[in-house]
């Protein structure tokens, strides 16, 4: 179990992260918007909701974290999470270019799924006991 402390640290991080990311997404889109210099759309619930998704994705991460081994099978919506996020932002950027804060988040959830692939490759390996 201590060879998968790293993977526990991992999930603990980038769960906090997530849900630090979506709570202002949520609560504050307006100034956040401003903030990196992206125009506000007129519809909020359609940031307020994938916010919320972030949130719970977050929460999944952290559940994770508590037991990685029992929870193995959920690292693989958090790679399709990340993975889905990546392919909409550089879809997005490069043909119609976007903000370089959603270049920076799809940065981000690059290595956050490097990492996770590697941890549900780890965990998916016989355990030598």
């Amino acid at each position: 179990m201590k060879d998968h402390l790293w993977i526990k640290i991992l999930f603990a991080y980038v769960g906090v992260v997530e849900f630090a990311v979506g709570l202002p997404f949520l609560l504050l889109p307006g100034p956040v918007f401003s903030l990196a210099g992206i125009p506000l759309i007129d519809r909020l619930e359609f940031v307020q909701f994938p916010a919320l998704l972030i949130m719970v994705f977050g929460l999944m991460m952290l559940n994770i974290a508590r037991d990685p081994v029992r929870h193995q099978q959920l690292i693989i919506y958090c790679c399709l999470f990340k993975a889905a996020f990546i392919y909409v932002v550089v879809f997005n950027w490069l043909t119609k270019g976007l903000p370089l804060l959603w270049l920076l988040f799809a940065s981000l959830d690059a290595i956050y799924l490097i990492g996770f692939i590697i941890a549900y490759l780890k965990l998916k390996q016989p355990s030598s006991t």
